[in-house]
């Protein structure tokens, strides 16, 4: 008897394993209308029964699984013979695998092993512990038949919360169980169709075996039949439509095949007719399943999923009926994160997130009964996030995790840990190393040398330590913010300032420009630019081109009036002061400069003050109703909407200044408030020293942009002298404050009186010095700023008379000032405890070295050891490595340079620290001596030989001190030698770095430049011919030339933006002549400007021809 054909054999077992995987039918239920939607929904709340834990469920095995049938799928209709049929199902599965795999990827970071661990699982329905959220996703999917919407979406989701409210995770688990629960129905759809194509395969099969045997051997088609018979054929639709299909219009011989399927059929109750209707209804619902599950994969990228998780959330409901009506005033980030803390008490707390939620209201209810609406004991806030959290803790019976009570009592005693943790590091190295010293035959002179200067080079290592050791410990502060995302409100009405000096004609029109593009960044009709100015310094009252600069300001701030607020009052302001002749200065100069500004325009607001202005340009109608201030330096950016976020983070109740009535200091809420300062891209690459030093992380409150420790330990910054203040709490905190002539750093000051915070998600961006040595005179001045208020550590301090006054400012604020003392000294001290072990402790054999060297390494090798360690998940590990890499070699240079620089360092904080002592004990002359960053610059030597006589010192240290250790120590030669051959170059190693960078020419052989100018051409050809006045002027979206030359009359933002610079690419090359470049230009803008937009933006299509 003839067996079976292998092909056929592999057919039948193929078919197994598929009908063994598409066991599981698509998610294709009865389709609900939205009332039915709502009323199932709301049934299947009722019916649900929930346990808060259990075993994770395996979501990610199972997406794994999905991806490898589908994948698998896609690679075998691919591989189809063009002679066979591919269904329209499997048709779009292959158009939309790029999706499919997209959506796949991006439910794969957004699910992480334990991201389901909280969310709750079913006691109940078909299948057990599976997640509540995903179970009711399913149902959804199954009822629309994949056609997933918001509608239907919200409404399902608001319908089932009727009975059975989710929680805050579940909600923003939704969009993620939404792709897994789409992927998924493509999965079976997929499984199915795979296993209909093994049937029509099969068919296929043996419908060529019978026409094959009828052709060669009609009388063994009986056999054949046989066969059949005798197989165990499963008689699908699929099966059935193929086999009867490529039978009709064959041999005639072949109808005992035919004979025999109907009679097969008859036996199982089911026809010809029957089947291949079915198999082509069945073709039809997959095709539509699956085009549906695609076009909803795609809608769930347009959906705003934060406004649906605050429409649908309960917790989002109580909490906006704040009793102090703040809630619903804040952005979402602040109120995102108010619900997170909800969310984080319930679930250590036998109360839902709603009860929660409740608690608070009624916690902020009964304190604005107490206290009245202004107190922030009436915003829900304060029970969040705030000093009453542990009161909301309290009422909810929580169980605070282990982490936080550490956090808790690390914060309860900041000082004790922080400058504790710094004291008792440095003692334990410092007694190490006097225990090792000791043992050794020395003098207790040279001990006590070494000691000391030890002890202040290991105080900068424990300072490093415990800043990162404090970052690891401290989750981040942040702050929070009222939305005024569509406006600031005119009860917050804010001007934004720049205190600068009118230098000369060109100098002034930056400035103007300046404020201009501020404006452009930040329009709003209640935020205000000004220049506030002064003249230089001079050795007479007026000097002859005063009256031209005054003149020339003027004028600029007149037309940015005229053409930006020609009706609603003025937008633009200049307040210009006259020199005062300075006796301790022995000049004509602005009273008090940048501080003395400050003072002087914010009694201007408040009514006082009258003639400390020379000239004000602009209504001054305006002045008593701006609450707030942004000071910006000539040079910092304000980038796009950063005013509104800080007026808004500002203006919060929580953020609010309030004073100690005693002491008349802020100590609750800030009146300063400090963003991050960051390099601008401008001066990112300038040269190797901007390259090296800017953005190096740490706490120094000048060179970085505060760090983030003060701010997350104690709740409270540095103020560096660019951010937001309030006027009334500035003025009220630093009022008779401070003696005349006498600070030069004030910044610091302000910020200890008024209280700043550091606002960590707002950015200002500035340029960083170019060369070392311009970056060296700033830093002098700031030692000498330091120094000059160094009497503030003392119980009394001197006021704007000359009293003493009894200090009134914080254990920290002293801490602060006496660690920028302490700082100052770190150079000096390490060189010196250099010398002193390789002179008076030579015993120590090269450990004072390294001991150095250790100090200013190790913090930055072990930043790098845990920036390698903390890869991010999604990160492939070679660009992990490229980061890490290029982060190493930044620090070992910025290690490199310090070393190389240190006696010219040292030299440099003597020289401040002794002319401050001088001018503040004896002399009280040039204390308020200051450069300008554009004289500094101006000033420095920018060759060789001006480097080496700028930075002497360390040359000369180096030959002295080698010459020395030669004759009396010469065994140490062997650990100082690398160190003098570094501090002997370190002036070629400034003036190297400090150099202008170039970019290296291209190499272009002369065919490949032909080769790029032709393909500039041909791009450049496209515009050219298809960007005409027909699409008025803006460019097709793509010209088809097969099968028919048709152009694409649609465009997008990045197609317009695109054509613009391509214009100015044609010039450049040639190819445009600059009056032909400027009409296209023009008329593309003018066109732009008629666009149809949204809040502003462009649309992501236009039709370029209506």
């Amino acid at each position: 008897m003839p067996s079976k054909s292998p092909l056929i054999r592999d057919w039948s077992a193929r078919l197994k394993s598929r009908r063994a995987g598409a066991s599981q039918p698509p998610l294709r239920a009865e389709l609900f209308s939205l009332e039915q939607l709502a009323r199932h929904a709301e049934a299947l709340g009722r019916r649900h029964q929930v346990v808060a834990k259990g075993d994770p469920p395996h979501l990610l095995a199972r997406l794994e699984h999905n991806e490898e049938i589908i994948r698998a799928f896609n690679r075998e209709t691919l591989a189809v013979d063009k002679t066979r049929r591919i269904t329209p199902a499997a048709e779009w599965l292959v158009d939309n695998f790029y999706l499919i795999e997209e959506q796949i990827q991006l439910a794969r970071r957004h699910l992480p092993n334990g991201y389901s661990r909280e969310l709750p699982r079913l006691d109940n329905g078909s299948t057990p512990r599976r997640l509540r959220v995903y179970d009711l996703i399913l149902e959804l999917v199954s009822h629309v038949d994949a056609q997933v919407d918001v509608e239907s979406l919200t409404t399902f989701v608001a319908s089932y919360q009727r009975s059975s409210p989710l929680k805050l995770g579940e909600l923003w688990a939704v969009p993620i169980m939404l792709r897994l629960a789409l992927i998924e129905n493509l999965q079976r759809i997929a499984s199915a169709l795979g296993a209909a194509r093994a049937d029509r395969n099969l068919a296929s099969e043996w419908v060529d075996r019978l026409q094959d045997t009828a052709e060669k051997s009609p009388s063994r088609l009986v056999i054949v039949v046989a066969d059949m018979a005798r197989t165990e054929l499963h008689l699908t639709s699929s099966f059935v439509a193929e086999f009867s299909r490529r039978l009709a219009g064959s041999n005639p011989v072949l109808h005992i095949a035919r004979g025999w399927l109907e009679q097969r059929l008859v036996e199982q109750g089911d026809s010809i007719e029957q089947l291949v209707h079915q198999e082509s209804q069945s073709q039809a619902s997959d095709q539509i399943s699956v085009s549906h599950s695609i076009a909803s994969l795609r809608v769930l990228s347009a959906i705003d999923w934060k406004g649906f998780v605050e429409i649908l959330s309960v917790v989002e409901r109580t909490l906006g009926e704040d009793p102090a009506r703040t809630y619903r005033r804040m952005d979402f980030a602040t109120r995102d994160r108010y619900r997170h803390i909800v969310e984080a008490i319930a679930r250590h707390s036998p109360f839902s997130e709603m009860e929660v939620a409740e608690k608070a209201i009624d916690l902020a209810g009964e304190s604005l009964q107490r206290t009245g609406h202004d107190d922030r004991r009436a915003h829900v806030g304060y029970f969040l996030v705030d000093d009453g959290q542990r009161q909301l803790e309290e009422a909810s019976r929580t169980r605070v995790p282990w982490k936080k009570r550490g956090e808790r009592a690390i914060q309860r005693f900041p000082l004790l840990f922080y400058v504790g943790g710094i004291a008792a590091f440095t003692l334990l190295v410092t007694l190490a190393f006097l225990h090792i010293a000791g043992a050794l035959p020395i003098t207790r002179g040279a001990l006590l040398f070494c000691t000391v200067t030890f002890l202040l080079g290991a105080s900068q290592f424990a300072v490093s330590l415990l800043n990162w050791f404090v970052t690891l410990l401290i989750s981040p502060r942040v702050l929070s913010r009222l939305d005024y995302s569509d406006g600031i409100s005119p009860e917050s009405r804010t001007m934004v300032v720049v205190p600068t000096i009118l230098s000369d004609p060109a100098a002034v029109d930056g400035l103007i420009e300046a404020i201009e593009i501020h404006h452009l960044a930040n329009r709003d009709p209640h935020l205000h630019f000004a220049l506030l100015t002064d003249w230089n310094d001079a050795p007479a009252e007026h000097q002859p081109n005063d009256e031209q600069l005054l003149q020339c300001a003027r004028k600029g701030i007149e037309e940015l009036n005229r053409r930006y607020a020609p009706e609603s009052g003025d937008l633009f302001y200049l307040f210009h002061r006259p020199r005062r002749w300075n006796a301790s200065e022995n000049v004509w100069m602005g009273y008090e400069r940048k501080r003395g500004k400050l003072t002087q325009f914010n009694g201007r607001l408040r009514g006082s003050c009258l003639d400390c202005f020379s000239e004000i340009v602009g209504d001054p109608a305006i002045f008593p109703s701006i609450r707030y201030v942004i000071t910006l330096d000539t040079d910092t950016q304000l980038p796009r909407e950063s005013a509104r976020q800080l007026v808004g983070t500002m203006a919060h109740p929580l953020n609010r200044a309030r004073f100690d009535p005693r002491r008349e200091i802020v100590t609750e809420g800030y009146g300063l408030m400090q963003p991050r300062v960051d390099m601008n891209l401008a001066s990112a690459g300038r040269t190797w020293f901007v390259q090296l030093q800017a953005g190096e992380a740490g706490i120094d409150p000048y060179t970085r942009a505060v760090s983030d420790v003060y701010q997350d330990l104690v709740g409270e910054g540095s103020f560096i002298g660019k951010g937001i203040y309030d006027v009334d709490a500035f003025e009220r905190a630093l009022a008779g404050r401070f003696p005349e002539n006498s600070i030069l750093s004030h910044d610091l000051l302000e910020s200890v009186y008024a209280r700043c915070a550091l606002v960590t998600d707002v950015k200002f961006y500035e340029e960083y010095p170019a060369r070392y040595e311009v970056d060296v005179v700033r830093r002098h001045r700031w030692v000498r700023g330091d120094w000059q208020i160094m009497g503030w550590l003392l119980p009394w301090a001197r006021g704007t008379e000359g009293r003493w006054r009894r200090n009134p400012i914080s254990s920290l604020s002293r801490w602060k000032i006496f660690d920028n003392l302490r700082r100052s000294f770190v150079p000096i001290a390490l060189v010196l405890f250099l010398f002193g072990c390789w002179l008076l402790v030579p015993r120590l054999d090269g450990l004072g070295t390294w001991l150095v060297l250790g100090i200013l390494a190790l913090p930055g090798i072990l930043q790098t050891i845990v920036g390698f360690l903390r890869k991010p998940p999604q990160l492939p590990w070679l660009m992990h490595l490229r980061t890490v890499a290029a982060g190493t070699a930044r620090t070992f240079g910025q290690i490199g340079l310090t070393i190389a620089t240190m006696p010219y360092e040292a030299l440099v904080s003597l020289d401040a620290i002794a002319r401050t002592l001088v001018r503040t004990l004896l002399t009280r002359k040039r204390l308020l001596e200051w450069r300008t960053s554009s004289e500094a610059a101006r000033a420095v030597r920018k060759n060789l030989a001006g480097s080496y006589r700028d930075m002497w010192i360390a040359p000369a240290v180096a030959l002295a001190g080698g010459l020395f250790v030669l004759v009396k120590e010469p065994s140490q030669l062997v650990f100082a030698y690398p160190l003098f051959a570094l501090w002997s170059a370190a002036p070629w190693i400034v003036w190297r770095i400090s150099e202008k960078r170039i970019a290296p020419a291209p190499g272009l052989t002369r065919e490949q430049e032909i080769f790029l100018h032709r393909v500039a051409r041909k791009t450049w050809h496209f515009f050219e011919i298809f960007v005409t006045a027909e699409e008025n002027w803006l460019p097709p979206d793509n010209f088809q030339e097969e099968p028919s030359p048709t152009v694409a009359s649609r465009t997008s933002p990045t197609n317009i933006g695109l054509s613009l610079l391509a214009s100015l690419s044609a010039y450049d090359f040639g190819y445009l002549s600059l009056e032909r470049m400027l009409q296209r230009t023009e008329a593309a803008l003018a066109t732009m400007l008629k666009l149809e937009r949204h809040r502003g933006h462009f649309y992501n299509w236009y039709d370029t021809r209506t």
